[in-house]
């Protein structure tokens, strides 16, 4: 019988020359290291994208307590940062006790805001010979009140840490407290 085709037994076959085996093994290197550039492109943003989240949430912190400890201050409880324009890393102050016929009376306990630590990146307030940090890794405090308006402070606070590959993230925070009149 004729046929057209060649008969072919899979016993046979001659096998892979090493010119094909090599040409195999180079496209599979190329696809394993772009398959491991992807890799480690995700996770790199995923870690800085953590990083800036625990940073964003100890701004977070630093701004909500110290909000809520110096709107309940006057500007003449506050004894460290004069109303001159000039830059303070820190603040001390007194919070109001009362109101005695019309004037604010200040208790008698001094509080107090400063960068602390090991490291100096933790932000810590000081109260009654207590401390405690408020927030960690924060690397600036700086606190401005003006002539002009003596009764307004503008802190600024800066959030820095590494990742784990070694960038740096920043993360700046200003804004303004209107104290008590």
């Amino acid at each position: 019988m004729f046929s057209l085709f060649k008969k072919t037994s899979l016993f046979n076959n001659k096998g892979m020359t090493l010119v094909e085996a090599m040409v195999t093994v180079f496209i599979f290197t190329i696809l394993m290291a772009a398959s491991l550039q992807v890799m480690l492109s995700g996770s790199d943003i995923w870690q800085t994208n953590k990083v800036r989240t625990e940073l964003q949430q100890e701004l977070r912190k630093a701004i909500d307590w110290m909000k809520e400890d110096l709107r309940q201050t006057g500007s003449s409880g506050i004894t460290n940062v004069p109303a001159d324009g000039s830059t303070k890393t820190t603040i001390t102050f007194y919070t109001a006790s009362g109101v005695t016929s019309g004037s604010v009376t200040w208790s008698g306990t001094t509080t107090q805001y400063v960068l602390g630590g090991t490291s100096s990146n933790q932000l810590q307030r000081i109260s009654g010979g207590t401390t405690k940090v408020i927030a960690q890794n924060i690397s600036l405090l700086q606190i401005v009140r003006s002539a002009s308006t003596p009764n307004i402070l503008t802190i600024t606070l800066r959030a820095q840490r590494n990742t784990l590959r070694g960038v740096t993230i920043t993360l700046n925070y200003n804004f303004k407290i209107k104290l008590r009149d």
